[in-house]
């Protein structure tokens, strides 16, 4: 008793960390989309303020350097900062991560925003000189192309969270563990069965973990799982497209096999 006791234990052990480093991978993740988020819901104001510039020159003659200027050191700290926080984030999931994966997309795409930070402090800097020196002209032309850095960090943006999603569906795992009923759907308690085992599509066949009930760190898949025959048992084959919506309260997805016995 005390041996199948310990046993259990160091399986759910084994379990509980792997889906800890899972959700620890996971939750870094969707910190850096945070962060990537925070970049488009600033990104608006700052366009609004060159519209506005532009419009303080043409109808009123009187433009606001200052409340542009301000505007625009606004966008930058928020790409530079929200840039800098989706990398470190991606670094710490990739850490956590027990499916390697490589963060080079994601910082190439951060180290673009930044490019297009560069473009856009140099283009305020333009403009606020053209407009100490009242040239109101140089300005207005100025301003469309503010406007074109803005809508590329916006688009840029999107494609940073894109990226962030495909690497956050690639390394996904589930942890999956094996339920026996009986044709009426009661929990078996005993069985001499000789063990389980799962293939997906791919006829890539998979074990439990130590040859117990449990899977762990599946990859998103389709999987038939079956069970060897005891000497005068069996169980029916499920075949189970592993999904969030399937994981229970314990962070598992239970599959259930039909026992039968001769």
């Amino acid at each position: 008793m005390k041996k199948i006791t310990f046993y259990a234990m160091t399986l759910f052990v084994a379990l509980v960390g792997s889906s800890v480093f899972a959700q620890t991978a996971q939750q870094n993740l969707d910190y850096a989309i945070q962060s990537a988020e925070n970049i488009q819901q600033d990104t608006p104001a700052a366009k609004t303020a060159a519209v506005q510039l532009a419009k303080q020159i043409v109808l009123l003659n009187a433009p606001n350097a200052q409340q542009f200027y301000d505007a625009m050191f606004v966008q930058v700290n928020s790409i530079q900062n929200n840039s800098d926080d989706v990398d470190y984030f991606a670094s710490l999931a990739r850490t956590a991560s027990q499916n390697a994966f490589s963060t080079a997309s994601i910082n190439a795409i951060t180290a673009e925003l930044v490019n297009l930070n560069d473009i856009l402090i140099g283009l305020t800097f333009q403009i606020n000189d053209a407009l100490a020196a009242n040239d109101n002209a140089t300005a207005l032309n100025l301003i469309p192309n503010v406007k074109s850095v803005l809508d590329q960090q916006y688009t840029t943006t999107t494609s940073l969270i894109n990226e962030i999603n495909s690497v956050a569906t690639a390394i996904k795992t589930y942890n999956v563990c094996m339920k026996l009923v009986d044709h009426l759907g009661n929990p078996i308690t005993y069985n001499d069965l000789h063990g389980y085992y799962a293939y997906n599509d791919a006829n890539v066949y998979f074990y439990p973990e130590n040859y117990g009930d449990c899977y762990s760190n599946l990859a998103p898949g389709t999987y038939t799982f079956r069970a060897y025959n005891g000497y005068f048992s069996g169980a029916s084959a499920t075949t189970v497209t592993l999904s969030d919506s399937l994981v229970n309260a314990n962070g598992v997805i239970e599959v259930t096999l039909v026992y039968w016995s001769e």
